[in-house]
């Protein structure tokens, strides 16, 4: 017999806290998996909440992930699918997988537990984080590249807006090292090589490491960029008070020439 099952990742507009699960859904059963909140309605139905703004919805139809979205009082819960960034896959449960086998279209096991929806929505749920910091970097990008093009015209005043904008890159990357936590395997994998085998393939198809690396190469390059542009600043307030100094020495000079040459003369 096969079942199917379909998960769904949404990127929030802000993080909906445990508080507020509780508070609305009194009567799901909460537990913590890889720093996220596990939200069970029942065997076959979870709800996977990150710490980075993102939610995964197992086994959900559209209305009901809408019902639930609009309990939290997400204002885009309505049309969730064209205001937010989402993400949504398949999962094809049948005896005849011995082992999970995903291609890019649906995922395909012969069994489904609480592990395993876990493990499906954490990687779900970073791909939507990473797509969401792909989007903030493209308007980073777009900022950086207005700093080349204008770099004749960055006068002193700019650098508070350049150090606001390098501290706008500094957090970003700590963001996503922190939060997305794409650098480490999950906990509950290492003793289970079903599970990391779960989970080293969505990884691949959803291309986790790759776009992350890029991610990286990409905040390096808005890192050199500010560089350029502080340093373009900072060669300009050098120069500023190279000539402040000169027009004083020369101001000095007039005046003592004035006291010693011209005024006596002047007597």
């Amino acid at each position: 017999m096969q079942t199917n099952i379909l998960f769904v990742s949404i990127g929030l507009p802000r993080t909906i806290t445990k508080y507020e699960i509780e508070k609305e859904f009194s009567t799901l059963i909460l537990s913590n998996i890889e720093n996220s909140l596990v939200a069970q309605v029942s065997d076959d139905k979870f709800i996977f909440n990150t710490t980075y703004g993102v939610i995964t919805f197992c086994n959900f139809s559209h209305e009901e992930i809408k019902a639930f979205l609009n309990r939290l009082h997400i204002n885009e819960a309505n049309h969730f699918e064209t205001a937010l960034i989402n993400q949504d896959y398949p999962m094809v449960i049948s005896p005849e997988f011995d082992k999970p086998l995903i291609d890019s279209h649906t995922i395909k096991y012969n069994k489904f537990n609480k592990s395993i929806a876990s493990i499906i929505s954490l990687a779900l749920s970073q791909s939507v984080g990473l797509e969401i910091r792909e989007k903030s970097l493209e308007n980073k990008m777009l900022e950086s590249r207005k700093l080349y093009e204008d770099t004749t015209k960055l006068k002193i005043k700019d650098r508070n807006a350049l150090m606001n904008f390098a501290s706008s890159i500094a957090k970003e990357r700590f963001d996503i090292l922190n939060q997305l936590y794409l650098l480490d395997k999950p906990d509950i994998i290492w003793d289970d090589l079903e599970l990391e085998s779960l989970y080293n393939q969505l990884s691949i198809q959803l291309e986790l490491k790759s776009r992350f690396e890029v991610i990286e190469y990409k905040i390096s390059y808005l890192k050199e960029s500010v560089e350029f542009a502080t340093d373009r600043v900072n060669q300009k307030s050098s120069e500023f008070l190279e000539w402040i100094i000169i027009w004083l020495i020369l101001i000095e000079v007039f005046f003592s020439i004035w006291s010693y040459i011209i005024k006596p003369l002047m007597e």
